[in-house]
């Protein structure tokens, strides 16, 4: 099994023009407490989504104690960010009670990249019509064939359909999930140093440490079940950072929004301060 699977696709992502303009991005964010809210908000929100899609994707015979974990850990980041989001929100003076678009940064956007990830990893298992899945899928199929010298009959064809229905489900899951974790293993490290560098009054080093132990997690289990060269992820994977491209486009248009809005706001405020005291 090869431990660095993803790893080495933290590490690219980690020297991708895109990690400069995350620093970029941050810099204009962390100083100003309500935009920063709506910010750590939109990460609140991707955690969430994170968690929803475990929720529906994960079946009941193939969630163990790590899985849990997992969601648990995912569901914990959520919070966290929430909190700090509402904390900030209240130095600045703005609100951040739901995950609208409104009281997030580029909020919609984030959700879509998410949404699109899953899709193509969807797609890459509809096209794998040979080897990776349809390997494990065989194999589980011969197990259940071996408890049992019978014809097949509808009931045991209904139970092999589900079972591959179940594995499909899960290899979904474990190619979505793979990609956003390395692309945390590459956001957060990065995030946690502008938090230091401009003294902000959070830290998310220990999400850090939990992505950490979950993308371990998910190149063991993407190579038990697709083989130790799984077949899609470079697809998925390419795909994660050209949606990742996209986000970050969308990112810099809402700063750039809200700088704007902000600065004509203060305008008028000089002005009719000005008027005033005329």
């Amino acid at each position: 099994m090869d431990a660095l699977l993803l790893k080495r696709h933290v590490d690219a992502r980690a020297h991708h023009a895109d990690a400069r303009r995350l620093e970029t991005l941050l810099d204009r964010i962390i100083p100003h407490p309500a935009l920063h809210a709506r910010f750590v908000n939109t990460l609140a929100r991707l955690e969430y989504v994170g968690v929803r899609k475990m929720l529906k994707s994960r079946r009941a015979d193939r969630l163990d104690l790590d899985g849990l974990q997992h969601l648990l850990d995912e569901a914990v980041h959520a919070l966290r960010l929430k909190k700090a989001a509402a904390a900030l929100a209240a130095a600045g003076g703005a609100a951040v009670t739901t995950f609208s678009d409104a009281d997030t940064l580029a909020g919609d956007a984030g959700e879509a990249y998410f949404q699109a990830l899953d899709r193509r990893a969807e797609m890459a298992l509809a096209a794998d019509t040979d080897g990776g899945l349809r390997e494990a899928k065989s194999c589980e199929a011969k197990s259940s064939e071996a408890k049992s010298s019978e014809a097949k009959s509808s009931e045991a064809e209904s139970r092999e359909a589900e079972s591959s229905d179940g594995a499909r489900a899960e290899a979904n899951y474990l190619l979505t999930s793979a990609a956003i974790e390395v692309r945390a293993q590459a956001f957060y490290p990065v995030y946690e140093q502008r938090l230091r560098a401009h003294g902000a009054p959070f830290s998310v080093a220990a999400i850090t440490k939990d992505e950490d132990r979950h993308l371990q997690e998910m190149s063991e289990r993407l190579q038990a079940l697709l083989g130790p060269a799984p077949r899609g992820l470079a697809g998925v994977l390419a795909e994660e950072e050209a949606l990742y491209g996209r986000f970050l486009a969308e990112l810099a248009a809402a700063v750039e929004t809200t700088e704007q809005t902000t600065e004509q706001t203060t305008e008028h405020t000089t002005v009719a301060r000005a008027e005033r005291v005329a």
